[in-house]
């Protein structure tokens, strides 16, 4: 064989070797691409399983049963993956909805005496006894059908049946079910929001115009707040963040109209059990505003007293001298995983 021919049947072999090295790798390519198809979700599935199961929760009423509220909490369980974030936003509110409509008892006002008499006997048998009230079962079986078959529900699939003070209950969705079937799929300021909503709205906050929890309690809250705005200080929710953490501040400072922070008398500050709790706590935190607000206030109160005139005069001072604000009462905080505009 010549040095042509040869140089011919290298080239050739080059060629194969070279085609079938493109061949290979357009058929991995074609692999990559169809696996990677399988995997993520495509707009037509989510727009589909979003408009599904909205459709779904809708259809979910005062006459359905508990089954039928599991099988729709299924569902918008394993739809919320393939979402995006306004989707995700949409089902929070159409699943509030959804537990707002099954939870209706079936008599509006009257079933509801019914239903605080019956929370009361079973959360305070011996009260409701001296008040002649009877027992809860015995309460119960005077309740409409629906109302007893939704009492039987309370601990299933996140009903809860609060006792939010005065002798009254509220049968509501637990704030816990937000955080269980979204938060997951949020961004992490939204995430740490709803979950920190939902641990301190699974019980009241205020009580007949009392506050309802311990002074650390309040303490560990406004300081929860005061670091949220810090570390994320551009987060959607930043403003409620703010409401939140100025109401506790008021409330550790002021506190409300039946659970005073202090009282005053003859040029002498007394501070109130609960009080003193938070500012023993807050003492033994690292510095941050309030922290040191906590510090001013303890502080200043004894020096100032000689020159207040009355318990009145001590508050107004107290309120204006540290900048607090008092509850937004255009917005509520307290009862969901979000705040709500109130509408009166």
């Amino acid at each position: 064989m010549n040095l042509f021919q040869n140089t011919l049947a290298v080239t050739a072999i080059f060629s194969c070797l070279t085609l079938s090295a493109c061949h290979q790798k357009n058929n991995s390519t074609e692999q990559q691409s169809k696996s990677q198809e399988k995997t993520q979700p495509t707009p037509t599935k989510a727009l589909n399983c979003f408009s599904d199961t909205k459709d779904i929760l809708s259809k979910i009423d005062q006459k359905s049963s508990i089954q039928q509220l599991t099988a729709a909490n299924t569902a918008l369980k394993k739809c919320v993956p393939e979402l995006n974030h306004a989707q995700i936003y949409q089902l929070i509110d159409h699943s509030h909805l959804m537990y707002q409509r099954f939870l209706t008892t079936t008599s509006g006002d009257e079933a509801m005496q019914g239903l605080n008499a019956y929370g009361y006997a079973k959360d305070y048998p011996k009260n409701a006894q001296d008040l002649g009230q009877g027992d809860a079962a015995t309460i119960k079986k005077t309740l409409p059908q629906r109302d007893q078959y939704l009492m039987d529900q309370v601990g299933k699939q996140y009903i809860q049946f609060l006792d939010i003070g005065e002798g009254y209950f509220e049968l509501k969705q637990h704030p816990q079910y937000a955080v269980d079937m979204f938060t997951a799929y949020l961004p992490k300021d939204e995430a740490v929001f709803i979950q920190r909503m939902a641990k301190d709205n699974a019980n009241i906050l205020y009580s007949d115009s009392a506050i309802a929890i311990s002074g650390q309690a309040l303490a560990e809250r406004a300081l929860f707040w005061e670091n949220y705005i810090k570390q994320y200080p551009k987060s959607k929710y930043r403003k409620d963040a703010e409401l939140l953490f100025n109401e506790y501040k008021y409330l550790i400072f002021i506190g409300s109209e039946n659970s005073p922070a202090f009282s005053f008398y003859n040029h002498r500050f007394t501070i109130q059990p609960d009080t003193q709790q938070a500012l023993d706590w807050l003492e033994t935190q690292p510095d941050t505003q309030l922290v040191l607000t906590g510090q001013f206030y303890r502080e200043t109160l004894a020096e100032l007293a000689p020159k207040l005139n009355d318990e009145q005069d001590a508050y107004n001072f107290v309120k204006q001298y540290m900048s607090l604000e008092s509850r937004n009462d255009q917005r509520d905080c307290h009862h969901h995983v979000l705040c709500e505009d109130i509408s009166y």
